[in-house]
């Protein structure tokens, strides 16, 4: 008996060394995927609150970092390595009040570009960071100057641009302004003639609709209930057409758009060849 009791006693010692070890054996660290591999991700949404660059604006100077939230929706400008150059984007004018330099390119790298920190998104609402001008296409004229324009905001407001206010600013195109560069166009800092917020939207095929409660002088809605008036913004073609002579050249890439029943274009690309 008390050879048994002395098997029965050890087994069970061993048993319970078996699970103290798998209790106290180290996890499996999960893996995460480095995303500067993929050149096609255009915007990530954070995981996790972090600094991407961006400070408070106090009396016009510097303040202090700006931690962005988790699940802020973000543009990707670049990458190197494991970091990523990240941007707000289109925001509105309330929000790059309170924004130091909100416009100029990030020089910030964000580090661990990797599935941990980012997931990549795409945008719900395809027509949102896409701003577009009033006319049938890009015409090489001055005649064409000065068209409205307004685009939908990364934190949800349609802002609509004059012709009166973008000639007050010489703000001829999306590309073309007084500035020497697209980034420093004062159209991404000046006060809209008018803004809205977006209460929500739907996307069926290629045409989007937004929502939102005070129509815009400027664009047709249409008034769907006792609260809301709706835009329709249908994406159409690409085209692309060149200027030039023997000593230089001008090609315009950009995309057709019909809104509210009437025509609007996105440019999305110049360049000039000298």
């Amino acid at each position: 008996m008390k050879r048994i009791g002395s098997v029965i006693k050890n087994t069970m010692l061993i048993a319970g060394i078996i699970v103290i070890g798998i209790m106290v054996s180290p996890r499996v660290a999960k893996a995460y995927t480095n995303l500067g591999d993929n050149l096609n991700i255009d915007y990530v949404q954070l995981k996790r609150p972090m600094f991407t660059g961006y400070y408070t604006k106090v009396n016009g100077h510097r303040g202090h970092r700006v931690i962005t939230p988790k699940g802020t929706i973000m543009k990707v400008l670049g990458m190197s390595g494991t970091t990523v150059s990240l941007s707000y984007d289109l925001i509105s004018y309330q929000k790059m009040q309170r924004m130091y330099k909100p416009t100029h390119p990030a020089s910030y790298n964000t580090p661990h570009y990797n599935t941990k920190y980012f997931r990549p998104y795409k945008l719900k609402l395809p027509v949102r960071d896409v701003p577009m001008q009033s006319g049938k296409g890009y015409v090489y004229s001055k005649a064409a100057y000065y068209k409205p324009i307004f685009y939908i905001t990364m934190d949800g407001y349609l802002q609509y641009y004059s012709n009166a206010r973008l000639k007050h600013y010489d703000v001829k195109n999306i590309f073309e302004s007084k500035s020497g560069s697209q980034y420093a166009n004062p159209l991404w800092q000046i006060k809209p003639t008018a803004s809205v917020k977006i209460n929500h939207f739907k996307t069926v095929g290629k045409t989007s609709y937004v929502y939102y409660k005070k129509p815009v002088k400027g664009l047709v809605e249409k008034k769907v209930s006792s609260k809301y008036y709706r835009l329709s913004i249908k994406k159409g073609v690409n085209k692309t057409q060149s200027w030039g002579n023997e000593d230089s050249a001008w090609t315009v890439w950009w995309t057709t758009y019909t809104v509210g029943g009437h025509p609007f274009f996105f440019i999305r690309e110049e360049e000039a060849d000298n």
